[in-house]
Order: structure tokens, then C-alpha cells, then sequence
């Protein structure tokens, strides 16, 4: 159960990663077409949005690289 859901998180984060993206490219093509601050300002927080989201993968990656690590190997029996 774990690894399911430790799949299901991580799918998550990626898609949240993307939909970021989308929405700092969106705002940043209304700033070139407008040239709006305001659209600036939306893509900086969208970005900021964005660098949590990738942090959040990231420790998620790391923690389970850790248990990865933690888990005894198995002696693989001979063939």
C-alpha cells in the first residue's frame, strides 16, 4: 500500500509542477502581448508556486531514496 501510495504523491507533484508551468508560460505570454505588470507579477508568483512544488518533489525523492537505502537487501538465492 505504501508504494501505491507513494506513486499516487508523486504523480501528484509532477502534475502540480506542470500545471505551474502552464500557468507561468500563460502569464508570461499575456505580459508579452499586453506588457501588463500585473501579468509579471502573476508569472514571479506562479514561478514562486512552481520552486515550492519542485521542492516538494524533491524531498519526496530524497525520502525515498533514504528508505530505499534503509531497507536490508535481500540475498537473492542461487540459481
Amino acid at each position: 500500500m505504501t508504494r501505491r501510495t507513494s506513486e499516487h504523491n508523486l504523480r501528484q507533484a509532477i502534475s502540480e509542477i506542470l500545471e505551474e508551468v502552464h500557468a507561468i508560460e500563460y502569464a508570461m505570454g499575456l505580459y508579452y502581448r499586453k506588457g501588463g505588470e500585473r501579468d509579471l507579477a502573476r508569472a514571479q508568483e506562479d514561478f514562486e508556486i512552481l520552486r515550492a512544488a519542485v521542492d516538494r518533489l524533491g524531498a519526496m525523492v530524497g525520502d525515498g531514496r533514504e528508505q530505499d537505502d534503509s531497507e536490508p537487501a535481500v540475498a537473492k538465492p542461487a540459481a
